[in-house]
């Protein structure tokens, strides 16, 4: 027994050598698998970063083409009713200057001249609805929230849709352009409601709260999918999230085919830049 021990502890000796070494290599191989996941988390940090100063960026290029489209929609405006506008005007007050030099007995020409006129009316009509469309003046006039009132009534008296409207904001004076981006996104929400939804009810509500100014656009339609809320050719709901990110603020769209469709935006205060 006394000749086997040296072989024993030899063994023994060699056994704890290859555990130090396995424990070696194991531990040189966790060092490098967290050497390599922190790599790897380093830059996947890059990578978001950015990935968020690209998104950063192409938002002020969005809010920017945004300004840019407004401005263009004002000078076009400005040209059809200064232009085209008073053109029209001209033309309808030379026609009736005519209608009153003919005599009775021209009355072929009489009919000809009233028909003439009519159209001249309409296209008057026209060219001031195109221009408002282009360009809210009335929001200079009436301010947002009269604006959006008229616009709930011209979309019900147009569409046959009730459409109500609540706010606690009537003696709030908001910057222009978040006046105009909101407006715009009712526009546009007021659009797919009509010719979208089926609905047959509608609300606008614009509400004040501690801490942001809320937006609520909804219908009792036929709602909306997921999938096309987030299509790239929704171009109307994409210009509205567009607009409300360029505000610093967020969009939500929810439908469902029993509760219809329901739109909400919120606006930061401190972004609203509001006067009461």
């Amino acid at each position: 027994m006394k000749k086997r021990k040296p072989a024993y502890r030899s063994l023994k000796t060699r056994t704890k050598e290859t555990r130090e070494i396995i424990h070696a290599l194991r531990t040189q191989q966790v060092d490098a698998i967290v050497g390599r996941r922190q790599v790897m988390l380093v830059r996947l940090k890059q990578v978001e970063e950015n990935l968020q100063s690209s998104r950063d960026q192409l938002r002020a290029l969005a809010a920017n083409l945004l300004s840019v489209r407004e401005n263009e929609r004002a000078v076009i405006a400005r040209e059809l009713h200064d232009e085209f506008g008073q053109a029209l005007t001209h033309l309808h007050l030379g026609l009736s200057w005519i209608s009153r030099k003919l005599t009775p007995a021209q009355q072929p020409l009489q009919e000809k001249i009233r028909s003439l006129s009519a159209t001249t009316t309409s296209l008057i009509q026209s060219v001031k609805n195109i221009a408002r469309e282009l360009r809210p003046g009335v929001l200079d006039e009436l301010g947002l929230v009269k604006t959006l009132k008229s616009e709930a009534r011209e979309f019900e008296g147009h569409t046959g849709i009730h459409c109500g409207f609540r706010t606690n904001t009537a003696k709030t004076n908001l910057d222009r352009t978040v006046a105009v981006a909101i407006f715009r996104i009712v526009q546009a929400a007021l659009t797919n409601i009509a010719r979208h939804a089926h609905a047959s009810r509608a609300f606008i509500a614009l509400m004040k709260r501690k801490s942001a100014l809320i937006l609520t656009v909804m219908d009792n339609g036929k709602g909306i999918s997921r999938k096309l809320i987030y299509s790239h050719d929704s171009l109307g709901i994409t210009g509205m999230r567009e607009r409300t990110l360029a505000l610093g603020g967020t969009f939500t769209l929810k439908g469902a085919r029993t509760s219809g469709t329901m739109l909400t935006v919120r606006i930061p205060l401190s972004r609203v830049a509001v006067h009461f």
